[in-house]
């Protein structure tokens, strides 16, 4: 069995717990509790035919300019950037963001994904899309499990294309 090292990574508060709580367990929890420095969940997908086994790194949200260690990146094969399409401060500068991430990790492809849904009308997310200065790759919910299979299925995908 392939095993694949995934990181999400984004400002603190954005939902990436959340999110692989929902992926891995199929839970979803109102409480916030802060990420510290990092924690890994793992889980075993069917993908393009074969067993992966994913290491999912959950790493402590940022704010403001605080880098992400190096040391994280190593051996990754995949990153999830993740924002909160309620907080504008989260992603109004995440064409930054990412460039430094993909400088960082190595990484050619970093999987934006646009959390939170279930807080914002369809016209906001409207005007979100189409001022977000990247294309964002997936939007989800972690509360309803809207896309969160999706998001980490197509970050997945993104791995087996890493050429070594």
């Amino acid at each position: 069995m392939n095993t694949k090292k995934v990181l999400l990574v984004g400002n603190f508060g954005v939902g990436k717990t959340s999110l692989i709580r929902r992926f891995v367990l199929n839970e979803f929890s109102e409480d916030y509790i802060s990420t510290i420095g990092v924690r890994v969940s793992s889980k075993t997908l069917m993908v393009e035919g074969a067993f992966v086994k994913f290491l999912i790194w959950d790493v402590a949200g940022t704010s403001g300019d605080e880098k992400i260690p190096k040391a994280y990146f190593l051996g990754a094969s995949a990153a999830m950037y993740v924002f909160d399409l309620a907080r504008a401060e989260t992603y109004a500068s995440v064409d930054r963001k990412i460039a430094e991430l993909k400088a960082v990790s190595n990484l050619d492809t970093i999987l934006l994904v646009g959390n939170k849904k279930d807080l914002v009308t369809k016209n906001e997310l409207t005007k979100i899309t189409a001022n977000c200065p990247v294309p964002i790759d997936v939007i989800t919910s972690a509360k309803e499990n809207e896309n969160v299979e999706e998001a980490f299925k197509e970050m997945v995908v993104n791995s087996l294309k890493k050429v070594y």
